[in-house]
């Protein structure tokens, strides 16, 4: 009997960390438009993005440099990327590359400091796990997918 609460117990325990944890992954909220020609300009609304993203479609990587963050918040617009506060909504921006018509997996990580900068990675993370409470933060899925359709050039 003992051994079946204590069963449960770490049943739930283990439950709960793991809603914890993927609770905060980045998720996108929405995305407009859902298609559209090489040159398009795409937003995502994201929720849980706290760090320095990168985004994937096609083969191709842009990097924080190449992408557009936002604050959500009209009150913060004028705000750089590299400025927003960790914690706030944001909208992502980037540009479709040169791709051939087709359905793509577009996929956004949130990386941990700015590209190829990986002291500031170690340190960022350490910090983090000095302060329990953003565990949920750094033991967490860091990206989130979403589908896009890419149409020939010359169609909106």
């Amino acid at each position: 009997m003992e051994k079946a609460i204590i069963r449960s117990f770490a049943i739930a325990g283990l439950g709960a960390l793991l809603l914890a944890l993927t609770a905060c992954a980045p998720q996108v909220v929405q995305m407009q438009p859902k298609e559209g020609a090489p040159g398009t300009v795409v937003s995502l609304s994201m929720e849980y993005l706290v760090g320095w993203p990168r985004v994937e479609i096609g083969g191709h990587t842009m990097d924080f440099y190449q992408l557009k963050l936002l604050a959500k918040d009209p009150e913060r617009a004028g705000i750089p990327g590299e400025e927003l506060v960790w914690i706030e909504d944001k909208t992502l921006q980037f540009r479709v590359p040169a791709l051939n018509p087709g359905d793509y997996r577009v996929t956004i990580h949130d990386d941990k400091g700015p590209p190829g900068d990986k002291i500031y990675a170690s340190l960022e993370t350490t910090a983090y796990l000095l302060f329990p409470p953003v565990w949920p933060f750094v033991f967490r899925s860091n990206q989130a997918t979403v589908n896009f359709r890419v149409l020939p050039t010359g169609e909106p």
